[in-house]
């Protein structure tokens, strides 16, 4: 059987207090043992009480007395010495314990849940005490939260991705097949199924490899101060002839503002919210695209009236892949990563974007936050 670790901490701060007592008891016997016989003689008084003794019982006596009384004092002083040490020292030996033991069991619990988490156990938090440590392992825990999390969305991601892939890639082999057996003609409606497919492929994939670069810090911006007036007009106009085919009204109201951002990415920004805006927003309608100053900071609008976002789904509308109606197909060209790349980006480029909604059937509200120029 092998015997403890000495380098581990219990054993450290168990050493380490009996050190501090065994330098504060050494220090203690040598200033008694030291100082305790000129204290004797100053109390007694050499000169008061031993003169006096020496004037009652003569000279001879005085002689005798002296070197008994020291001997006696110093056995007395010995023997007191002896038994303050030993207690000293039980005293100091279980306090050291108990010190060492509280102070290394929560440490001991996070090197153990750290070992869990490595190998992918996420489920059993660190107990929580009072003090820095007790700080320590709820931080410890928001990690592990956050890692769990995060494991989850890689795998969903995983799943997601694979289910959105499957659909395009067998449309497009059914018309393969087809047009191998005979069963199609080759024409101007297989080419163009094929030709959406693999258009809705290359998008998908386009969007990952952004949103990847994004979330990776891979993404190379080139900030600079940018007209956000002339930005929404340009995006107004990217869109007008799609919302023209539903009737729908784009409406801009907008501030003479600079901000700071990347041009080619804010307007990737604007796509994103105007495209889901119009997808989402119901025919005849309308969509309306602001900007605003508040502070220090230029807010982007884009507000649509369609059937809005349930309070349950206004922090998942920025997952990957995350479909509040999961019935709902991509037939109409969302890759499902739009939203989640808008988050991205505005986060790269010093920003932030968030989603409001009343509720069910009252439309929806995203907002770009970016700095001023």
């Amino acid at each position: 059987m092998s015997g403890p670790d000495l380098g581990r901490l219990r054993w450290r701060l168990l050493a380490a207090n009996l050190s501090v007592a065994g330098a504060g008891v050494t220090a203690a016997v040598a200033g008694v043992w030291l100082a305790a016989p000129r204290a004797f003689e100053d109390a007694m008084g050499q000169n008061g009480m031993m003169g006096g003794s020496v004037g009652m019982m003569g000279g001879g006596t005085s002689g005798m007395m002296d070197p008994l009384l020291r001997s006696a004092f110093g056995d007395a002083v010995g023997a007191a010495i002896w038994l303050g040490l030993a207690a000293a020292v039980i005293v100091a030996v279980v306090a050291s314990v108990l010190l060492a033991t509280r102070i290394s069991r929560p440490i001991d619990e996070l090197a153990a849940a750290s070992r869990r988490v490595a190998a992918g156990d996420y489920t059993r938090p660190v107990p929580v005490a009072g003090g820095e440590l007790g700080d320590l392992a709820a931080s410890f825990n928001g990690m592990a939260a956050e890692l769990a999390a995060e494991e989850q969305r890689r795998r969903d991601l995983i799943g997601d991705v694979a289910h959105e892939l499957r659909t395009p890639i067998a449309s497009a082999r059914g018309y393969i097949e087809g047009l191998e057996a005979g069963v199609f003609e080759p024409g101007p409606e297989a080419w163009r199924v094929l030709g959406e497919q693999t258009g809705r492929l290359e998008r998908l994939v386009d969007d990952l490899a952004t949103l990847w670069r994004a979330e990776s810090r891979e993404l190379r911006l080139e900030l600079a101060p940018v007209d956000g007036a002339a930005a929404l007009e340009a995006a107004r106009a990217r869109h007008q002839a799609a919302a023209a085919a539903r009737s729908i009204t784009i409406l801009t109201h907008h501030a003479p503002l600079r901000l700071v951002a990347d041009p080619v990415r804010l307007a990737q920004v604007l796509d994103n919210l105007v495209g889901n805006a119009l997808r989402y927003g119901r025919d005849g309608g309308s969509v309306s695209l602001g900007l605003a100053a508040a502070g220090r900071e230029a807010v982007l609008t884009v507000r649509d009236d369609g059937p809005g976002i349930a309070p349950a789904d206004l922090l998942r509308v920025f997952d990957r892949l995350y479909r509040a109606d999961p019935s709902r197909s991509r037939d109409s060209g969302g890759s499902g990563l739009g939203l989640t790349i808008t988050k991205s980006l505005a986060e790269a480029m010093g920003g932030s974007v968030a989603a409001e909604s009343p509720g069910r059937g009252l439309g929806a509200t995203f907002t770009v936050r970016l700095p001023l120029a």
